[in-house]
Order: structure tokens, then sequence, then C-alpha cells
């Protein structure tokens, strides 16, 4: 059954198309039903009746078939056309139902009306019948194309939803004439680290948070786009979010047209691209120090061409010197220091191989402790931590020994005024898992060096510097900028890798791995009986600023069957806390965040939740945090940088 509305005159017209109406007509009197018939017939309404007289016929056609209409006499012997009408809204909420009735006074009619009936006439006035039907049926094609536009608005509503949530990219859509924010993403909220309410309270909040540097351009960029000046908004930029980390974006823009041509509104996408950047410098900083390795060695080979006649010179006016020259004790002295130095490019440069033979840690560590006690003063207290049957090491012990001797002269300049060294060696096995996270590291088992200081800490901004050479934050004749690199050259050389972890005013912590010699094994401990370990699928919640560290430590614990949530601070993870209180059984936080510190966060995990477990990581902890840790009842404290192994024991404390 089809029908098509149409007419000029703005009133409704309709026309019956040859499919027959499928109607259910519930009428006790036979001649009454024929009248009906009859009636429409003669309209031209062609119509496939089906005829029941009774409660139990009703609902046993309703129950087998569908309709495109109702006819309901309002009287029957036992049985009314109220219940009918509820019967069949019920069974039928979308068919039209038209009330027929010898004699319907005004409250029934109103009453049939509000129970769901699309019209009602009296038996008298049949003549209106076939208008009567084609009005409901009318109506109901209209409610059924309303329903369907609705419903696929709804979906379309829902997919845009779920775009909104899961995409990793943000977007935003802005009106012009006033400019306004009229929707921003859950991503870009995640971008900015702020609530979609600072972009709708103002249009151009965006662009308050971008780097000094990068606004004017970004600035001037947009205001041409929304002049019509410029066809498209592409700008690559840096963002300083409100825990101060820095990000970088690529922001695009698109303009939006009525049929004029007129600019009506603009859409975007924005997109995190700050790995992408990360991976560019470090390719960057990888060429650059290739390019000043190459500048070293023709330095260093030149300087050696410069240095050897003087030297040699030297030499013949000692010997022809009647007496001892502390003048030339002075030149002698420079020149040592200059061939020195040169050595040192040259092992930065070339990754000098030296004579390489099986090492032992721990007798290496013994020839140069006295050294290297020497050097400190009394306000810097040494602390020696070895494990046990160390793996050897295949290298240049000379080498070797150099680059501790550089850490720890490192780390006692950083503490001018007194603290504590740390000097600490171990043995540590890394997984496909983690050398897939660092370029050029190989899996296997490496010797861990670790040199750590309570000093003055390495800011953000030389951090990635501080292994080229001739760089220094030293002044005087300490800013010789060569130690460092010669340390980086040197642990290359001999297939190792070094990383580093400070935050300035908390000292710094060196790491060496060195790769153990071929055929080297774990170092056998007690017997133990227990079984491998593995997690139950539990929930846990990594807090940490470190991006690195987060996806590390998450990488992981996943390999431990756990189910990992990561949060950058305090306050973003007390809120995952709020959400997920049922479901997590543990939390691995580390102590110097933004926003909140790891000691307030616990204070308030341990109140949400008392029963959950809690490792802390830091770099460094003083005695009265560890007490205050103890009588929150923590699980397990470890030290930063961490090997798999401890993190193991800390996790069997409390699974």
């Amino acid at each position: 059954m089809n029908l098509n509305a149409s007419g000029n005159d703005g009133r409704q017209k309709l026309t019956i198309m040859t499919t027959p109406v499928h109607l259910l007509h519930l009428e006790d009197s036979a001649a009454d039903a024929r009248l009906i018939q009859h009636q429409l017939e003669v309209s031209g309404l062609l119509c496939d009746i089906v005829r029941t007289v009774n409660e139990q016929e009703f609902t046993k056609a309703l129950t087998e078939q569908t309709f495109d209409l109702i006819l309901c006499d309002y009287r029957l012997p036992g049985y009314d056309g109220v219940a009918a009408l509820e019967l069949a809204q019920h069974l039928h909420p979308h068919t039209p139902v038209v009330m027929i009735s010898g004699a319907l006074g005004e409250e029934e009619a109103v009453r049939c009306l509000h129970l769901g009936a699309t019209d009602y006439l009296l038996k008298q006035r049949l003549e209106r019948l076939p208008n009567a039907i084609r009005r409901a049926l009318n109506a109901a094609a209209e409610k059924r194309q309303r329903q369907l536009a609705e419903a696929e608005l709804r979906d379309s509503e829902a997919r845009f939803r779920q775009l909104a949530e899961y995409s990793s990219e943000g977007f935003w859509f802005v009106a012009l004439h006033p400019e306004r924010m009229l929707y921003v993403s859950p991503a870009m909220e995640k971008i900015w680290g702020n609530a979609a309410d600072h972009f709708l309270a103002a249009a151009r909040y965006w662009l308050s948070a971008i780097h000094s540097e990068d606004q004017p351009r970004v600035q001037a960029a947009w205001e041409a786009f929304v002049a019509d000046q410029s066809p498209r908004f592409d700008e690559e930029y840096r963002l300083l979010r409100p825990d101060a980390s820095l990000r970088w974006v690529l922001h695009s823009g698109t303009a939006i047209r009525d049929e004029g041509g007129a600019i009506i509104r603009l859409s975007g996408v924005v997109r995190d691209v700050t790995e992408r950047q990360q991976t560019a410098t470090l390719m960057q900083r990888a060429q650059r120090l290739e390019s000043l390795g190459a500048l070293a060695s023709s330095v260093a080979h030149d300087l050696h061409n410069t240095l050897a006649p003087i030297e040699m010179g030297l030499g013949l006016l000692r010997m022809q010197a009647a007496e001892s020259s502390s003048l030339l004790d002075i030149m002698e002295t420079s020149a040592n220091r200059g061939i020195h130095m040169v050595q040192q490019l040259l092992t930065f440069a070339e990754s000098v191989q030296g004579n390489r033979l099986p090492v032992q840690p721990l007798q290496l560590l013994e020839e140069i402790t006295s050294i290297i006690q020497a050097t400190l003063p009394a306000t810097i207290h040494l602390r020696i931590s070895v494990e046990q049957h160390l793996p050897t090491v295949n290298g240049d012990a000379v080498q070797l020994q150099q680059v501790l001797l550089h850490l720890c002269a490192n780390a006692r300049d950083a503490m001018p005024t007194g603290g504590n060294l740390t000097v600490s060696v171990e043995s540590a096995e890394i997984d496909a898992t983690y050398a897939d996270l660092i370029a050029d590291v190989k899996p296997g088992l490496y010797v861990v060096w670790r040199i750590a200081d309570t000093g003055t800490g390495v800011p953000p901004e030389v951090i990635d510097h501080i292994f080229e050479p001739f760089f220094s934050t030293k002044e005087g004749e300490q800013s010789a900028g060569i130690g460092l690199s010669t340390v980086f050259g040197i642990v290359n050389g001999h297939g190792g890798f070094v990383r580093v972890y400070s935050k300035p005013g908390q000292g710094s912590t060196f790491t060496v791995y060195l790769p153990a010699s071929p055929g080297s094994v774990l170092p056998k401990v007690a017997a133990s009986t227990d079984s491998p370990f593995s997690g139950n699928g539990e929930t846990i919640l990594v807090v940490d600023d470190d991006a690195s560290v987060r996806t590390i430590l998450s990488a992981l614990l996943q390999v431990f069957n756990f189910q990992i949530i990561t949060a950058a601070d305090g306050t973003t993870a007390l809120i995952e806390v709020a959400s997920r209180r049922t479901e997590l059984r543990a939390v691995i936080t580390d102590l110097n965040m933004p926003h909140m510190d790891g000691l307030t966060f616990l204070r308030a995990f341990k109140r949400l939740l008392p029963e959950a477990g809690v490792i802390v990581i830091s770099g460094r902890l003083e005695d009265n945090e560890v007490e205050e840790f103890q009588a929150l009842g923590i699980n397990a404290i470890v030290e930063k940088p961490f090997t798999k192994e401890k993190l193991v024991t800390a996790l069997r404390t409390m699974f």
C-alpha cells in the first residue's frame, strides 16, 4: 500500500495507489460491516478487510498478522472498544486505529484520542470514513518517515560520538560572525590538557596555550584563514600544557561555505605529533654526533701533529737547561693536558676498541674505589653496592675505568656543598620487548653500572646535549666538555648504551649498560620454590610524568598479564581511581610530578582504596619520606632506574 501527497494550493491531497489497504475490522454486526465495506468501495478506496467479531478473533488476528489500519467498533457484547484499542496499541503501536460507534459521547471520544486512537466517527456519518482512513494512513506514513529520520539521526549522532570519543585526533567546529567555538572533541581536550568549557567560553582560547615563539606565526595564519585570505589553515607548532609539558601538534582547518560561496563555518583536525618530533630529534642528534665525531677526529689528528714537536721541543729544552725551570714545568703540564684531551677526542670520534679482554666488574671497581674516594671531599659520602657472581665484560679495562672515573667526577662537581654518591653494579636481562623500545639495543644479558648523586641535577633543555663534545655547563678550567662525550664513545664502542635520569635540584643517575661476555648467563641464586611470576589480569594504575617510563613499565607489566591504566600526574590519577574503584587492584607511582606530588596522591589514594597495593618508584628517597610511606602501608619502594627482577620482587609483595 502506497500513498502520495501532492497539491499546489497548500492543502494536502492523497492518492491511493493500486495496492489494497490491509485493514482489520472489529465489528459484531454483519449489516454494519457490509455498510462500511460498501462505503469504502464507493469512495474508490481498495481494501483487503479481515473482519473479527469478538475479543478472541481480534486478539488472534493481531498476533498473527500486521495491518495498515484498524477499524474498531466502540461497543461490542462482552468486549468494548477501549480494551480493543489498548490491545492494538500494545501489540502494534505504529498502526493507526479509527474508532466507530453508533453513539460516542464527547468524553469517550477524548478518552480514545488520549489512548492513541487516530480518529473517531459515528456510524451515522460514514461518508467521512474514506477521508478519515486516508488521513490516518497518511499520518502513519509521515510518522514512520519521521521516526526513520530520527533513528538515522540518532545513529549518525552515535557514530559521531564514537568517532569523537575514540579518535586520537582532535577536531573542532567554529562559527563566524561572531567567531565562536561550537564544538571540541575529547581528544582535543586531552591534547591541550583542559576541559571543553575553556574552548567554548573563548573562541581563541586554544591560541593562548601556544609556545610564545610560535604564537605570532600561528595567529597570523589563523587571521588570514578566518578572513578568507588563505584557502586552508595548516600549521605545526608547540603547545604548553597546564602541567608544563610541551607537545607538538599538527593543526589543519577548512572552510565550510554557503551556496553563495561565503564562509559560514570552519572545521579542523588537530593531531599530536610529539612522538614524531622526538624521533626526528633523536635522528638529528645522532647525525649531529656523527658530524661532531668526524670533526673531532680531524681536529684531534691535526692537534697530534701540532703537539708532537712541542712535546719533543720541551724535552730538548729540559736537557739543555742547567737547572729546573718552573716555566718549563708549566709548559709541559699544559702540553700533557692537551695530549690527554686529544686522546679523549679520538676515543669519542672513533670509539677506540683497545685491548678487549674479559673484565671482572668487581675487580674493576675494587681497583678504582680508592682513586674515587681520594678525589671526593669529606662532604660527599660514597656508597658501593655490588651484586655477587657478576658475569664478565669483554672490554678494555683502562677505558672502562675511565668511564667510571668520569661519571664519578661529574657527580662530584654536581655536589659542591656535599651529598651522597652511590656506585652500584648488577646484572640484568634485557628482553625483546624492552629492546624494541630503545634504538640500536639488542636483547641479552648486560652488566649494569649506576652512578647516582644527590646534586644539582640537569635541566631538561640541557640533558639532550650533555654527551656532545665541548658542551658543558661548568665554568673555568672544568669547562672542557670532553668527559661525558668520552663516556659516550667508550660505552658505544663496547656495544653498550647510557641512560640518564635527572631532575633539577634532585640529583642525577647515569646508568651504563655493557653487554656481558658471550656465553654468560644470569648468576645463579639460591634455589627457590617460587613459580614463574604472572598476574591474573588484575588492573594496575601506573602514574609517572615521564612518558617513556609509562610506556616501558606498561609494556613490562602487560607481559606479566596485568591490565594497565596510566596517568601523567596525581590529579589525573585520582580521576581514574574514582571511576575504576571496583576494578583497581594496585598502583605504581612516581613521587616527583606536576600538579600533585606522589605523596599527596598516595594519601588520597589510600583513603579511597585502603586495601589496594602500592609500589613507589623514585630516583631517590629521603629517610623521612620512607618513614611516611611505611606509615601509609605501601608494599614496596623501587629506586629508578630498576631491573625487571626488582619489579617482580616488588609485585610479589602484592600478588
